[in-house]
This record gives C-alpha cells, sequence and structure tokens, in this order.
C-alpha cells in the first residue's frame, strides 16, 4: 500500500526557544499534503510556552509536555511514544520544513518502496534564514538514488528532513539516550542497515546554525568531546557494515581520504585507554600525510611506536598548559 499523507506525523521538539519555534510550526502545517503535527516540549523552564503556542495554533496542532526533563535523544523517543500514525519525522525548533516535505517523501515511497529511511535534501542556514557557505557536498543523481552506510561513515546526512516508521525505529533499539551529539547519525545508520534507504534530490528542509555556545552541538566542541565522539560513531558504522555481506570497506582507503587526527593524539593520549590509543595509532600509520609535519609525526612514531605518542602528548599538553 502506497504512502499517504494522513499516515505521517510532524513532531516538532521544543525546550525554551521561542524565536523559531512559531516558524517551524508554520512550516509543518503549511504542507501542500497535510500531515499530523505534535509539538513535544521536554518539560522547560518557560510556564507559559505551552499558552504562547496554544495561542498562534490552536487545535491544529496537539501540545504534549514531558512530566520530566528527558534531554534531546529522550525528548525524541517521546516523540516516538506520542505518535499515533505510522510515519513520523523530527523537527527541532529552529529548523523548518519546505512546503513540499511530504509530497517528496510520498513521491520517495511510491519510486522506492520498502526502505526504512526516506530523506530529501536539506539546506543550512544561518539565524536569519540565509543560506550558509557550508552545505552538504553530496549530490543525488537525478530524481532520487539508493542510500548505504558509505554515504554516512564520516559525514551525517544534515538535519531534518528524514522519514521513517516509528516501529522500525523501536525495532533498532530507539535513539540512543546518552549520545552527546550522534543520537540521529547512529538513527539512520541502524535504520539504513535495518531496511535501505533513499534521498529525493528536492529541497524538503532547512538547518538552522548558530554562534552562540549556547547551542548543544558547540558546547560539545568546546569541551573537547566532538572528536572522541565522533570516532565512537565511526566504530558502530564500521560495525554496521562488517554485518552487511553487500557492502565492503576498505580501512587503508579511508584512512588516506581522512587522515587520523594528530591533534585528537596529542590532546587525548595521557587518557586513552591502552588498547584505544594502540588503535588510533593504526589508524595514524595508515593515514596519507596532508603536509610534511604530519609525515614526520607519522615517520617518528613508526620508529617510537605508543611510547612516542604518549611522549609527544605529555610535552604538548605541558606547552599548552603554560601558554594557558
Amino acid at each position: 500500500m502506497s504512502l499517504l499523507a494522513d499516515q505521517i506525523t510532524i513532531a516538532i521538539t521544543v525546550y525554551s526557544r521561542r524565536q523559531f519555534i512559531k516558524q517551524a510550526i508554520a512550516s509543518a502545517l503549511n504542507q501542500s499534503m497535510p500531515a499530523r503535527v505534535i509539538v513535544v516540549e521536554d518539560c522547560g523552564p518557560d510556564p507559559t510556552l505551552a499558552s504562547f503556542v496554544k495561542d498562534e495554533f490552536g487545535s491544529r496542532i496537539e501540545y504534549i509536555r514531558n512530566s520530566r526533563r528527558r534531554g534531546l535523544f529522550g525528548n525524541w523517543n517521546a516523540c516516538l511514544e506520542r505518535c499515533q500514525t505510522e510515519w513520523i519525522t523530527i523537527l527541532h525548533d529552529d529548523d523548518f520544513l519546505a512546503p513540499e516535505f511530504v509530497e517528496a517523501m510520498i513521491e520517495l515511497e511510491t519510486a522506492s518502496p520498502g526502505c526504512a529511511l526516506y530523506l530529501g535534501r536539506t539546506i543550512n542556514v544561518n539565524e536569519h534564514g540565509e543560506p550558509t557557505p557550508e552545505q552538504d557536498g553530496r549530490t543525488v543523481s537525478g530524481r532520487w538514488m539508493q542510500r548505504d552506510l558509505m554515504d554516512i561513515l564520516y559525514v551525517p546526512f544534515c538535519f531534518a528532513g528524514h522519514l521513517f516508521r516509528v516501529s522500525d525505529a523501536r525495532a533498532v533499539g530507539g535513539f540512543r539516550e546518552t549520545s552527546f551529539m550522534c543520537g540521529d547519525w547512529e538513527m539512520w545508520a541502524k535504520l539504513m542497515a535495518f531496511g535501505g534507504a533513499a534521498q529525493s534530490s528536492r529541497v524538503v528542509a532547512f538547518n538552522r546554525s548558530h554562534q552562540g555556545w549556547d547551542r548543544g552541538s558547540n558546547q560539545v566542541s568546546r569541551s573537547g568531546r566532538h572528536l572522541p565522539t565522533t570516532f565512537a560513531q565511526h566504530k558502530r558504522i564500521l560495525a554496521l557494515l562488517a554485518g552487511s555481506r553487500a557492502l565492503k570497506f576498505d580501512r587503508i582507503e579511508w584512512q588516506r581520504r581522512l587522515p587520523m587526527s594528530t591533534r585528537f593524539l596529542l590532546q587525548n593520549s595521557q587518557t586513552l585507554s591502552p588498547r584505544l590509543l594502540r588503535y588510533h595509532v593504526r589508524l595514524l600509520l595508515l593515514s596519507r600525510p596532508p603536509h610534511w609535519r604530519y609525515a614526520l609525526f607519522q615517520k617518528m612514531t613508526r620508529v617510537g611506536g605508543v611510547g612516542f605518542v604518549k611522549l609527544a602528548s605529555k610535552m604538548w599538553r605541558r606547552m599548552h598548559s603554560f601558554a594557558d
């Protein structure tokens, strides 16, 4: 049976921000093919937020407030729990959909039935809604194309604009609530491994970026957890690839394309476990040097092994502690 608009829920998550929420909800309501719209508030600090939204949109939406704070990906699981349709898409309060999102997803499902994940192209915009220079470099051949795990091994799909079955998301364990920043990336990978994915060439969503350090992803970067978290997600996708007979992964080729970060080793070698340190040193030795300094560090690591990397890390940390 073909996908219908009334089988889709657009779930908009919010915690405390008012300045963008109306645009997000309006974009969900003003679809060329209307779908069900819910707003899920993660027990935010603003007691008037619900009335602020309801006064504007009334019965056109269902407003749900969690009884306790669940965090970003916990709130996404709350969306799955409260969804009353077979299909769902999740939209942040500061992002917004193109009017043809639902239409494009129905067209895509008709062209490529049976996938666990459908998506379109997402445009990155700044706080004023203007396109930014940083855009997803992946192209879509023709009107649509199949996607596999190799397409998101190192770079996740831009949020938002994804459609998936609630039952499929539950079957792969839901969103990992302890993830610092990779819960969506991990879910898309698990869904792709579970049932495949297809992407439309149509622009279906807009992702708003922010410069302030109050932004969750910016806080993760500032705390130094960005690279370790990203590397952990790489390994999770590699595990999914290892279990797939249809896909092959060439570690040497990929390390040549994306060299291991020497800065990560210098910053973290003192605190990594011996096993993880050996693992990342092997990645360094497989990498293609992007410049002569990297090649020199790599050559000295071949001679001195893990001991050299730990010594270099100790000296680097000492120098930077003096600079601070």
